[in-house]
């Protein structure tokens, strides 16, 4: 038998195969262990590089919701702020505001034409770097697309040829083409713009200076004249027509300004509405030129302001402008500088508030929100107001002509409130003046009585035109070739 050694272990019988390990080898298991502790080591690792991660990116979401609150009130404010409310502030404590369209407002671009008129090739001569010519051009392009315009003078020969009828046994002369004029020397397209620039405010002979410089066409002044003249004939049956249909409207606007023709003052009157308009240039102001225009008895509504004249027209119904009111009333807080509280300073107070508060209902009204009974309802309680503001006693003169006022027109002030096709303000009427009123500062009115009928016949029709969106251009090219009956028929102009 071998001896044991003194001091050796035996291994162990069972290591191959250990009861207590389920039958496995203990180098297995001791292997195993130790690769799982690794393991869990690296996974706990791995969890606080997470928590870290976790914690940073819920800072960092804090941060952006925080951020994306500031933007939403930001762009709350200026979306706001082009409807900031008519409160006076300190203009030293309002920070400057950068000009421009409000934040977030949608960017526009030109609209690409449908139809191109010319291609042109460019093709590179030579490298920018180097500057060699050695190129190989490929067929891949960029298209850039320019509109323009090309200006030239075009001269055209119109043949007429000679017929013979030989049933007639006579010589036939042929009528003139589309766009000709007879015995005219210059064409439809020249006396069309010459007319438009005339009524956009330029005078006659810078007119005279625009056709030479740019279309490279030699016009005089008297010529210039002259198609003026001839496009004031032309467009006479239609301001008949137009005058014929203001005064059987059923409302109408009227206003007037001064005017000098030959240096001489004369008034320029507008009767207009939202598709007509009517100017008279004559040398009275008295209330026949509303007669002659609207008939003694016109059956409609005017608005107007407080002139005297339009007082003794019989009409269906009159409406006094509520903005000459307002504005007349703004003037005397600003001549007498009412101390606050004061007698006189509530009655202005008050007679505003009622003012707007009509006007405002009548615009809820036209928008759909107001009813027609509730209509009536704020006239009577707009009538009761005025009635109350009436009877308080007051030593300012000028509060007492406003009250005396109030009372010789109180059943034209309110008008609007029983029927709302009837505006409170007379202001269609002074922004069809607005053109004439341009025109007189740059040319200081008509050097004759040809020049002011023709006058207030073109800017009818072109006004009038204008109120149908129809294009100017073509209005001015209608009276040029005397086919403004193919322009306006009865479906564009009609009484409203």
């Amino acid at each position: 038998m071998v001896k044991e050694e003194v001091g050796i272990a035996k291994p162990c019988v069972l290591r191959a195969s250990c009861p207590h390990l389920n039958f496995q080898a203990a180098a297995k298991v001791l292997a195993e262990r130790d690769y799982l502790r690794k393991r869990v080591e690296e996974m706990e690792g791995v969890m606080r590089l997470a928590e870290d991660k976790i914690l940073s990116l819920q800072t960092a979401i804090k941060q952006l919701k925080d951020e994306k609150e500031t933007l939403l009130n930001e762009l709350n404010q200026a979306c706001r702020r082009p409807f900031k409310p008519n409160k006076k502030t300190d203009e030293a404590s309002i920070p400057p505001i950068k000009r421009g369209a409000p934040y977030g407002h949608r960017g526009a671009t030109r609209k690409k034409p449908e139809k191109i008129d010319e291609y042109i090739d460019v093709y590179p001569s030579h490298c920018k770097r180097c500057g060699s010519d050695a190129l190989t051009v490929y067929d891949v392009c960029e298209d850039h697309i320019v509109e323009d315009l090309e200006i030239k003078v075009k001269t055209t020969c119109f043949r007429h040829h000679y017929g013979y009828c030989r049933h007639c046994q006579r010589v036939i002369y042929p009528a003139g083409a589309a766009r000709e004029i007879a015995k005219s020397h210059i064409g439809p397209a020249a006396r069309a713009i010459s007319g438009y620039l005339r009524y956009i405010g330029i005078p006659f002979r810078k007119t005279q200076k625009v056709f030479k410089n740019i279309f490279g066409l030699e016009l005089t002044h008297p010529s210039l004249v002259g198609f003026d003249t001839k496009m004031a004939e032309n467009g006479a049956v239609l301001y008949e027509r137009i005058k014929s249909l203001v005064r059987h409207s059923s409302v109408i606007h009227g206003d007037e300004t001064g005017w000098r023709v030959s240096g001489i003052n004369h008034w320029l009157w507008a009767f207009t509405n939202k598709e007509l308009a009517l100017y008279r240039i004559e040398r009275s102001r008295a209330s026949k030129v509303i007669e002659d225009t609207l008939g003694k008895k016109y059956d409609g509504f005017i608005i107007s302001d407080f002139y005297s004249a339009y007082n003794v027209i019989e009409a269906k119904g009159k409406q006094k402008c509520l903005g000459h009111l307002l504005a007349e009333i703004k003037g005397i807080e600003k001549n007498h500088n009412f101390a606050e509280g004061s007698q006189e300073w509530l009655f202005c107070q008050n007679l505003k508030v009622l003012l707007k508060s009509a006007i405002e209902d009548w615009n809820k009204f036209r928008i759909g929100e107001w009813t027609l009974a509730e209509l009536k309802q704020t006239k009577e309680m707009v009538a009761q107001g005025l009635t109350e503001l009436l009877l308080r006693s007051s030593e300012n003169k000028d509060i007492k002509r406003l009250q005396k006022r109030i009372i010789k027109h109180n059943e034209e002030l309110l008008t609007f409130l029983d029927h709302p096709e009837v505006e409170p303000t007379n202001n269609r009427a002074e922004r069809q003046l607005r053109p004439n009123v341009i025109m007189r500062k740059i040319t200081f009115g008509n050097r004759s009585e040809i020049g002011a009928r023709n006058h207030q016949v073109i800017m009818s029709i072109i006004q009038t035109a204008i109120l149908n969106s129809i294009e100017s251009f073509d209005t001015f090219l209608s009276l040029v070739t005397n086919q403004q009956n193919q322009l306006f028929t009865v479906q564009k102009i009609r009484a409203p």
